[in-house]
């Protein structure tokens, strides 16, 4: 006869019971992230052609189609400060037209962008010589714009050696726009501007396989204002003696 084996649970084995009596508490921010809105993708438009506009070069609604103060509250507080394209989180962001129609200041219409990426749905309104069209494969939308942003930081950068590579990657970005002028007879954003105000018409996935790889590289004097604004909120929450142990964090992170 085989031997007997004692089979209740010890002292220190859980039991299905137990697990039954002791349900888990999911913690508390958990889903924390469903709260906001998710990034959407970062595309190159412009302003919608629409009769009678006549906010001209503004990045903004504005005249008769200004949007409430209201409004705007209740935007900042549902995207919590973000970019809804890149998610940076900034006081200097502005209010976008979804349907890039300015006359359009329907609360649903509206969204919040970071002056970077709304400068990307608005290649007419950008000003001869202050922005360039580049090719960059291989670098999403969303890290371009992140990439830019960074590089206007850190040419006010106290360190002069911190400025003088962030010039040479600004140089760099900006150098990639000949392969735009050579595919498309050329990088002005005002040429793609006015090419996407004839084809609305197409479908997006279409308009957006052509521009596959396409970024906008924006003259820092044009972004001066704003550059300032993102290094002092930066400096507010990390400051700049720290950014060499951040990058050897992030570069040396374990897999």
């Amino acid at each position: 006869m085989a031997p007997e084996h004692n089979t209740a649970p010890t002292a220190t084995e859980p039991t299905m019971s137990a697990g039954l009596q002791r349900p888990a508490t999911p913690a508390p921010v958990l889903g924390k992230s469903f709260e906001r809105p998710a990034p959407v993708p970062l595309r190159l438009a412009t302003k919608a052609r629409v009769w009678g506009d006549i906010s001209g070069g503004a990045l903004e609604p504005s005249g008769a189609a200004t949007v409430s103060d209201q409004d705007r509250d209740a935007l900042r507080r549902r995207f919590a400060l973000r970019c809804m394209f890149c998610g940076l989180e900034s006081l200097a962001t502005e209010v976008h037209n979804l349907n890039h129609n300015h006359g359009d200041i329907r609360y649903e219409n509206l969204g919040l962008a970071d002056s970077l990426c709304h400068r990307w749905q608005h290649l007419g309104e950008l000003g001869k010589g202050n922005a360039l069209l580049v090719y960059l494969p291989g670098l999403s939308a969303r890290d371009a714009s992140h990439l830019l942003r960074t590089t206007l930081i850190a040419l006010l950068s106290s360190q002069e050696k911190r400025q003088s590579d962030a010039r040479k990657l600004l140089t760099w970005m900006a150098s990639h726009h000949v392969y735009v002028d050579q595919a498309w007879g050329t990088s002005d954003p005002a040429a793609f501007a006015s090419a996407l105000a004839r084809t609305v018409a197409l479908d997006r996935d279409q308009q957006d396989l052509a521009l596959a790889n396409l970024a906008l590289v924006i003259h820092p004097e044009t972004l001066s204002a704003e550059a300032h604004s993102w290094r002092q909120e930066l400096q507010a929450r990390r400051s700049e003696a720290s950014w060499e142990a951040l990058y050897h964090d992030v570069m040396n992170a374990p897999i």
